[in-house]
């Protein structure tokens, strides 16, 4: 094969290798941990780097960190087992259907993420990093796959080939691996799980001989394989180039090579992607269809083939050549020898073509090679990093090549054995023989590491040293890479790497100074060398002909197109030579001495952009002066005075001394990032010259100065530069992180953001630098826009919103640990306020006296667990403070404790009788306890999924206090205590699931199965309905649901259904509905084998079917429920027949819940058919038939409860009323209201069930919802006429009344007020409406009053007397119904004189012997609504909402705890579905602890109000959702946030997810530094005391330091500081600098600068202004020593240029160029002082004259005499201040204006030098031209 170059001769440089350890495959380790023999004796592994599988736009930040010590990835591959090891750790396993042929790494389309893509035998499957898994069945043999950056290319066996074939890998496995580490880019992509495509492949085309190609590209794991085209001569044919053996494919740029047998050549393929499929010659019907409906086509163009090869190619890898164009290297085993094509590209139409230039080949003898990036780690080839090649010769020579230059030969280490860390033991004695070994091999090469074979056998892994430790050293090196053109650093290379003698990286355990002394040398040997040639050759001037083309257009295209575009792109475009620049040079003839002068000249302006950039770092102060001197002497070689003298001012101190200086030509004034900053803000960023800028600030991709870039850009972005994508008007580059803007200071911090610059890196920055960066955060922080990323929030001091903004529940996993990243790089170590600092002393002692609180006075064993131990928190402690209301609450729900039974000292039998009857009447009461405490603890806890859930006992036994805690136990004689445990057991375990806090995820099944007792029991039966109400029954699959139905257990049963209807509820599941029907024997075809099943699981089956179709409207279901209403069970109980239509009436409400008007209508037959089962009237209506049950649907023991076309009401009516209730609710319907019977007349009185009225009171009024008003009218407006004239006439005798009529009239009376004000209760349902809660506590008392009076003033005149007409039982029924609904309205609130009266109401029943079991569930339940939740939720007004409450309020209570027959006990637990948290309390960030916060919360316009805003105090509920529009945090004490919850997109709340409003009901606040919280201080007088502080702290500490006594108990200002921040820094400041005590200050006015300055931040809020403040204050104390002392004590003059750039801010602001609503963050009186002080400093010196007339004639500087380097000092400072331009521009400007006859040339200097303060000006002007003038004066006296 001809060889078109060559390469250079080897240098003397050697250099040692670092052995990391003996290598072998961790996955062979793997195995052998993992234990049993292999199977396949046959494996392969690969190595490759973390950067392969990270996402695209994560690869860029990762090449900036170093990578040396990073661990590498390794697939190990053995049959049909895959392990992925990170270093000495397994990471993930994979086991595969059948043998692995071949795997890759690969990256789809636009997918973000990296796919594992494995070739089996028959299909191929691909794994994602997270997991998805995707299997594409193959039709036909692949014999092997590779990935390119559009998708995976797979290869086709020839027809006929068989499949066995196929062979794993060539003899290397490292083929299988990526050889170049691909770019991050594109957007994020997440494919299905387990998805297969059902046709994989195109059957017609593959069987067609034709069009059967030899090449697929796989674009996406969800589509199927492309055909491939192959260009030729301008024609598109299919690819059919079986024997084209691909060898190698690039996934950066589409490339493949491929090897051909028979032809012996290699090719090398450009890869194109079609635009549409009219480029195809055979796609005729593609005319007819868009070009973006169809498939992507890719054709395959011959660039470049080479014959002569009878064997493919050993390796193949991409590498950079010398003059940094990409390069394809060819490994030849038969020629032992690395052949090396150039690849280039030209850019057509925005189309990238790619070639091969065959004339610059090269070679280079090599028997093994690979990729390695060693020589410029962090450098960029466009999107790729610069690779290297090390090459192995045939004399087993390890040489480091850069292109075709070879840098220098590797070597193994001189000792080898023990010593050697993680060398094997085994060669202790190998110590005398090591230079035997040779290296034979090198293989599996990642970065800077490799694999050494020796030719004992041995395999080390091994390590370049790539990056010295030094990092100023390493730092040039970089800039010098990125600013040399490649021809001069390939030679600085040489020098950097040849010299074994001299080279900083010969040895592995040099220091840092060695390396910046080997460093230094190298530079000087360059001057050396350019001053030996300049002195041999004579002629060193450049050739005007070779400027002339450097500049031409023709050397622009030239490099156009030797440089792939958009992939690879120069390196400098203002200062680089052509690709090969070192013949290009020869031919030119260009003397030797140019070339070094040229070389040193980019070497100074690399290495001035990195000493720019270490001025704007703080910690960079000793790398600065060292790196000034190493510059000076650069400059001094290169004879530029304007780069000395900017030196000198920065460092007046150097040891070089200037005097006079040669003269240049053509002089270059020096980049000053200072000057361009100052100018940008004095001027606008416009005007602010671009000269000013280094080079490499304004170049893509350079990663040495990208602290000075950052700084550029957003100080470009906040004087309103322009943006043009990532380029900015001023010519750098920006990252912007995404949100919205609406000033250049919102924007300046989101391009903070972008680039990852935190509060860290802007406490690096010098002070005064650092100031607009400050204000563009102080301008933001107070009210930033929405939506932004969370760190931009950490950023701005506001962690609050942080917080807020990374609980969006829309992130991924992968987005949050993003999100957590970037939090952490934006904080400051000392200031990372996500977590707790300190908790305030008043806080702490309210949480010690909690441990008394929750002690129950009235228990004698606390050990007992109750299930309300966890209900008191932080929350629950602010809230309700020292108030004892929780702790009763939990005293009058604890069911796991003996009641107490009074009785006297010594019993006799009668009281022991006695006891057991008040023991049984106790009974009553506790088994309704369970139902209070589910509501009061509910969602009040978070379950460990690792725990069994634990029950509280229920505890039937009472205690006799007078008998010393005596126990006594219910008589088994007297009932069956398991009996009457059976359902409270139930409701027992119901309360204890409704404690979880429903979940974010899901429950896990696990957990479920394991709570699953071998027996079924009723408490797993309770869990089991807890769950569904909290929607956590999605995880049970339905083979678990007939599990549980087979045991055949009742309550079981009915809690499963209830449960899984609940948590699929409104979805119409088909598999729980079948479930369900499976449950109502009536629906059974005449087919299905008889079941006998109970009433009540027939019930709850009923019920569960309308909550499965709620809102559906189903036609069918509702027909099948209609006709249940009206069905007879199959037991002869009245009751219970009753209560099986009422569940199918309620059930039938839900279907059709809100529906009615819009699905029905009011004249639809099946409204005709309820109102028959209302009315019992015989209905004639042709449509009726339809709803007749088939008569094989009930030929069974179930018919219809009616003779002929009579219906027994009775039993109908009830569930027909809440029927038509549920199906027209907030409907408005008159037409339906009006139908029904309300009794309007005595007539109608007498043939009206009571509670049937109380039923159509409810249904009329939640049917016109709207007329719904709490007032004393609106409750007299419920009452019929005829029933107000018979109440008024009850008590006057003259009216002839019967004793019958007065009682129907008392109890319609009583059943029309129960029912209005359960209608009150269910429209303001957790309102807390103040009318609504008046007027329903009004009637309980009046009620109350009625049954027996007590002391409690009603104050109303309602009807006496009404308790002679009506028995006690109906009248404690409608108290408690009253009391119920009250409760519902005040839901949550916890409200005092409504639990005074809830206990008044559970203690006068014990006393009266009226414990009936329907009323203390009632109290209970009662208590349970009032504190519900823990008062941290309450129940919405939604129709859904009503619909469950409706039901858990059904107006009949049952008699005793197993009373099943009119409503199930068990539905009374369905509130759980109406409720919702709108509970909310503030804690705050800093301390994580809660606070009081005041609230404006803002209410949306409905039709019955405008918009209302009004104020509340955390914690506290807010309103519904439905019209909550904005919550506000106000208040002066606290940062403001607004959260805007209208419209319902926004991200902090889901209308679907009920249960994290707000993050879980936690707002989090964030406290202004110097105010107190309301914990502290209520009223605000320490916030008031604090803006005394300055005064206070000062008497006390003249005070303190005059006497040098501590008073006692005296509150210092540390202590008085961390009342109102818990910044660390200011607490710290506080104490070291503020304490009168201290003994480190000794200076007084330092002091009491120090209290001023602690006084600002703390009043202000500003505490990183400390900071500034002490800097700039002791720059100006450091000036005044030293002019004073004569000492010089700093060695720079930097901080003048800091200095100057803060008063330049103060002067923007003042401009109004910066735009501050609240003034400028420093004081304009203190940066006004600072530059008075300055201005006084340089005044005083009395030798400055003398000096800056030196350097204003001459440039020379001060000589050191016995004053020092005092005189240089000042001068410097003087120059820097005043902005004197260099010595030699005054000059040359001051000859210009002597040539003008004028009297004055301040103007004509000024003009010149705008940027020069005017006392300069004048200075300038007396030292030039005062002389001439006088001496013109005295000649003309002459």
């Amino acid at each position: 094969m001809p060889l078109t170059g060559s390469t250079q001769e080897m240098p003397a440089g050697v250099r040692e290798l670092t052995v990391l350890g003996e290598f072998k495959p961790f996955g062979l380790v793997a195995e052998a941990l993992d234990g049993g023999k292999p199977t396949d004796d046959d494996y392969h592994f690969f190595l490759f780097d973390l950067n392969v599988t990270k996402q695209r736009d994560e690869a860029a930040d990762e090449l900036e960190a170093s990578s040396s010590n990073r661990s590498d990835h390794e697939l190990f591959v053995r049959g049909n087992r895959i392990i992925w090891s990170i270093g000495s750790r397994v990471y993930k396993r994979f086991t595969l259907p059948s043998k692995v042929i071949k795997t890759c790494w690969c990256r789809m389309g636009n997918m973000r993420e990296a796919l594992l893509c494995v070739l089996q035998i028959d299909s191929l499957t691909i794994y994602s990093t997270t997991g998805e898994v995707v299997s594409v069945p193959l039709t036909h043999t692949v014999t092997s796959i590779w990935p390119l950056p559009f998708g995976l290319l797979l290869q086709r066996a020839p027809e006929g080939n068989p499949l066995t074939n196929i062979s794993l890998s060539s003899s290397s496995p490292f083929l299988s691996a990526r050889d170049v580490c691909c770019p991050k880019r594109g957007l994020g992509y997440s494919p299905q799980n387990n998805y297969t495509p059902m046709n994989s492949f195109d059957c017609s085309t593959w069987g067609n001989g034709v069009s059967v190609s030899s090449h697929l590209i796989l674009k996406d794991p969800l589509e199927d394989p492309q055909l491939t085209y192959m260009e030729e001569r301008g024609k598109l044919n299919t690819m059919r180039e079986f024997d084209e053996v691909t060898i190698w494919t690039s996934d950066s740029v589409p490339l493949v090579a491929s090897h051909n047998k028979g032809k012996m050549k290699h090719s090398l393929w450009f890869v194109k992607v079609l635009n549409s499929n009219t480029e195809v010659a055979h796609a005729k019907s593609s005319e007819l269809i868009p070009s973006g409906v169809l498939a992507k086509q890719f054709s395959f163009r011959r660039i470049w083939h080479g014959k002569g090869s009878h064997t493919a190619a050993s390796k193949v890898f991409m590498a950079t050549d010398d003059d940094v164009a990409p390069i394809i290297c060819f490994l030849l085993q038969e020629q032992k020898m690395l052949l090396s094509v150039r690849l280039q590209s030209i850019q057509i139409n925005a189309e990238i073509v790619y070639d091969i230039n065959p004339d610059m080949s090269w070679s280079i003898p090599a028997i093994a090679a690979a990729p390695v990036i060693v020589t410029r780690p962090r450098i960029k080839v466009g999107l790729l990093p610069y690779g290297d090649i090390i090459a192995l010769t045939p004399e087993n020579t390890l040489l480091l090549y850069s292109g075709k230059l070879c840098l220098c030969r590797y070597v193994m280490p001189s000792l080898l054995g023990r010593d050697q860390l993680f060398i094997n033991p085994k060669l202790s004695g190998i110590k005398t023989t090591i230079r035997d070994l040779k290296i034979v091999g090198l293989a599996d090469a990642v970065e800077g590491r490799m694999n050494l074979s020796l030719n004992n056998g041995q395999i080390y892994r091994c390590a370049f040293r790539r990056s010295p430790s030094s990092s100023l050293t390493n730092d040039c090196i970089n800039a010098m890479a990125e600013g040399l053109s490649p021809c001069f650093y390939n030679h600085f290379l040489l020098l950097l790497w040849g010299d074994s003698g001299s080279a900083y990286l010969s040895k592995a355990d040099s220091s840092v100074d060695s390396e910046w002394e080997s460093f230094c040398s190298v530079i000087t040997r360059l001057c050396r060398k350019s001053n030996c040639s300049s002195q041999i050759s004579s002629d060193s001037a450049s050739h005007p002909s070779w400027e002339f083309l450097i500049k031409s257009r023709y050397h622009d295209q030239y490099c156009k197109h030797n440089f792939i575009a958009g992939t690879f792109s120069r390196t400098s475009s203002g200062m680089q030579v052509s690709g090969s620049c070192g013949a290009v040079v020869g031919n030119l003839q260009r003397t030797e001495a140019s070339f070094y002068m040229e070389l040193l000249t980019e070497t100074l302006d690399s290495l001035h952009a990195v000493y720019e950039t270490f001025k704007l770092d703080n910690l960079r102060k000793r790398d600065l002066g060292l790196l000034v001197v190493l510059l000076c002497d650069v400059a001094d070689f290169l004879n530029e005075i304007n780069y000395l003298d900017h030196y000198k001012r920065d460092f007046p101190g150097l040891l070089k001394g200037f005097g006079e200086s040669k003269h240049s030509l053509y002089p270059r004034t020096p980049p000053s990032l200072f000057r361009w900053l100052e100018n940008c803000l004095q001027h606008g960023c416009s005007y602010a010259s671009i000269k000013d800028l280094p080079f490499l600030i304004c170049k893509d991709g350079s990663s040495v100065v990208n602290w000075a870039r950052k700084i550029v850009s957003f100080y470009s972005l906040l004087c309103g530069a322009d943006q043009s994508g990532k380029r900015l008007s001023t010519g750098v580059t920006c990252n912007v992180a995404s949100g919205i803007f609406y000033t250049h200071e919102e924007l300046t911090v989101l391009a903070m953001v972008g680039e990852k610059f935190g509060l860290q890196q802007l406490d690096l920055l010098p002070a005064g630098v650092s100031l607009p960066l400050r204000h563009a955060l102080d301008r933001c922080r107070e009210s930033p826009p929405t939506k932004w990323p969370a760190a931009a929030y950490v950023l701005l001091g506001r962690e609050d919103l942080a917080l807020l903004r990374s609980t969006d529940p829309s992130k991924t996993v992968e987005q949050e640990h993003h999100t957590n990243l970037n939090l952490i790089s934006m904080s400051t170590p000392y200031m990372l306020h996500l977590h707790p600092v300190t908790i305030p002393y008043s806080v702490s002692d309210t949480l010690e006296l909690e441990s008394t609180k929750l002690k129950d006075l009235d228990s004698f064993d606390e050990s007992v667990t109750d299930g309300m131990e966890h209900i008191f928190n932080s929350g629950t402690q602010l809230r309700y403070g020292r108030d004892m209301r929780l702790n009763e609450v939990r005293r009058l729900l604890c069911s796991a404790k003996p009641v107490v039974i009074q009785t006297p000292v010594n019993p006799t039998a009668s009281d022991q009788d006695l006891q057991q009857t008040q023991l049984w009447h106790l009974a009553q009461r506790t088994t309704a306890l369970p139902f209070g405490r589910g509501a009061f603890t509910l969602g009040t806890i978070c379950t460990l999924l690792t725990e069994a859930l634990t029950v509280p006992k229920l505890v039937l036994a009472g205690r006799l206090p007078a008998q010393q805690n005596a126990t006594v136990n219910l008589d088994a004689n007297i009932t069956n205590v398991q009996d009457l445990k059976c359902w409270p057991e139930f409701h027992n375990a119901v309360a204890a699931g409704l404690r979880f806090a429903p979940l974010q995820g899901k429950m896990s099944r696990t957990w479920i199965l394991y709570n699953k007792p071998e027996e079924p029991n009723v408490s797993h039966a309770g869990l089991l309905l807890a769950l569904g109400l909290h929607g956590q029954l999605h995880v049970l699959t339905i083979s678990d649901v007939y599990q549980y139905y087979s045991q055949e257990h009742e309550s079981t049963t009915v809690g499963l259904m209830l449960g899984l209807a609940a948590s699929y509820r409104g979805t119409m599941q088909p598999a729980i509905s079948k479930s369900l029907y499976v449950h109502l024997p009536a629906r059974h075809p005449s087919s299905f084998p008889e079941l006998e099943l109970p009433t009540l699981i027939q019930s709850a089956a009923l019920l569960s079917v309308g909550l499965l179709y709620e809102g559906s409207a189903h036609p069918q279901t509702m027909q099948i429920l209609l006709s249940e209403i009206g069905r007879r069970s199959g037991g002869d109980n009245v009751l219970e027949r009753e209560g099986y239509a009422v569940s199918a009436g309620f059930s039938l409400g839900l279907v059709a819940l809100g529906r009615g008007e819009n699905a029905l209508g009011s004249e639809d037959p099946l409204i005709d058919r309820l109102f028959q089962y209302i009315c019992g009237k015989e209905l004639h209506n042709d449509l009726l038939h339809l709803f007749k049950p088939l008569v094989d649907e009930h030929n069974r023991s179930a018919g219809q409860i009616m003779d002929g076309s009579l219906v027994n009401i009775d039993v109908t009516a009830p569930g027909a009323i809440i029927a038509l209730t549920l199906m027209y609710l907030k409907t408005e319907s008159k037409m339906i209201a009006s139908r029904l019977p309300i009794p309007q007349t005595h007539f109608e009185l007498q043939h009206v069930r009571p509670d049937f009225v109380m039923l159509c009171v409810i249904a009329r009024n939640l049917i016109q919802w709207s007329r719904i008003f709490p007032s004393e009218d609106w409750m007299q407006s419920q009452i019929p006429e005829v029933v107000q004239n018979g109440i008024k006439s009850l008590g006057n005798e003259m009216d002839d009344i019967y004793e019958v009529d007065a009682e129907a009239f008392v109890q319609a009376y009583v059943n029309i007020i129960v029912g209005a004000c359960i209608s009150l209760g269910l429209r303001f349902a957790g309102t807390r409406d103040e009318n609504a809660q008046e007027l329903l506590y009004k009637y309980a008392v009046y009620f109350l009053n009625e049954i027996k009076p007590v002391c409690i003033s009603s104050g109303h005149s309602l009807p006496k007397g009404l308790s002679n007409y009506v028995d006690r039982g109906t009248f404690e029924t409608c108290l408690h119904l009253i009391v119920l609904s009250l409760c519902v309205v005040m839901a949550g609130s916890g409200h005092l004189q409504t639990f005074r009266l809830l206990k008044f109401l559970r203690t006068r029943s014990s006393a009266d012997g009226h414990a009936n079991f329907g009323t203390q569930m009632a109290v209970s339940l009662a208590i349970g609504f009032l504190f519900l939740g823990g008062g941290m939720w309450t129940f919405s007004t939604s129709n859904s909402s009503i619909a469950a409450l409706l039901i858990t309020l059904y107006p009949r209570l049952p008699t005793g705890p197993n009373d099943n027959r009119c409503h199930l006990q068990a539905f009374r637990h369905l509130y759980v579905l109406a409720t919702e948290a709108r509970w909310i309390q503030t804690v705050d960030v800093d301390t994580g602890l809660p606070v009081y916060v005041p609230l404006e919360v803002t209410i949306q316009e409905t039709e019955h109000y405008a918009e209302t805003n009004y104020c509340e105090v955390t914690p506290c509920s807010l309103p519904e959702r439905a019209i909550l529009k904005a919550v506000r945090v106000c208040g002066p004490r606290y940062w403001p946030q607004n959260i805007e919850l209208f419209p319902e997109e926004k991200p902090w709340w889901s209308s679907g997810d009920k249960n994290n409003p707000f993050n879980s009901g936690v707002l989090y606040v964030k406290r202004k530094v110097g105010s107190s919280s309301y914990v502290d201080d209520p009223i605000g007088c320490q916030s008031l005391l604090s803006r005394a502080i300055h005064k206070m702290s000062g008497l006390t500490r003249l005070q303190s330091y005059t006497s040098s006594t501590k008073c006692i108990g005296a509150v210092t200002v540390e202590q008085l500081v961390s009342t109102f921040s818990s910044d660390p820094s200011l607490i710290a400041f506080a104490q070291l600098f503020c304490d009168p005590s201290s003994n480190s200050i000794s200076d007084i006015d330092f002091q009491d600068f120090c209290l001023q300055l602690l006084f600002e931040c703390v009043s202000k809020d500003r505490p990183a202004l400390l900071q500034v403040y002490l800097s700039l204050y002791t720059t100006i104390g450091c000036m005044v020593d030293s002019v004073v002392s004569g000492t010089y004590i700093s060695s720079d003059s930097l901080f003048l240029s800091s200095l100057k750039i803060a008063v330049a801010y103060e002067e923007a602001l003042l401009s109004g160029k910066l735009t501050s609503s609240k003034g400028e963050i420093v004081q304009s009186a203190f940066l006004g002082a600072l530059r008075k002080r300055v201005e006084e400093i340089l005044n005083f010196s009395l030798d400055l004259r003398t000096d800056f007339s030196a350097y204003i004639k001459s440039g020379r500087w001060p000589t050191e005499d016995f004053q020092g380097k005092i005189p240089g000092m000042i001068l410097s400072w003087y120059l820097q201040w005043y902005g004197v331009p260099s010595a030699l521009d005054i000059k040359r400007a001051a000859e210009k204006i002597k040539r003008i006859k004028i009297r004055s040339s301040v103007p004509f200097l000024r003009l010149v030098f705008p940027t020069t303060h005017i006392t300069a000006i004048e200075q300038i002007n007396n030292v030039w031209f005062s002389s001439e003038e006088e001496d013109r004066s005295h000649l003309i006296a002459a």
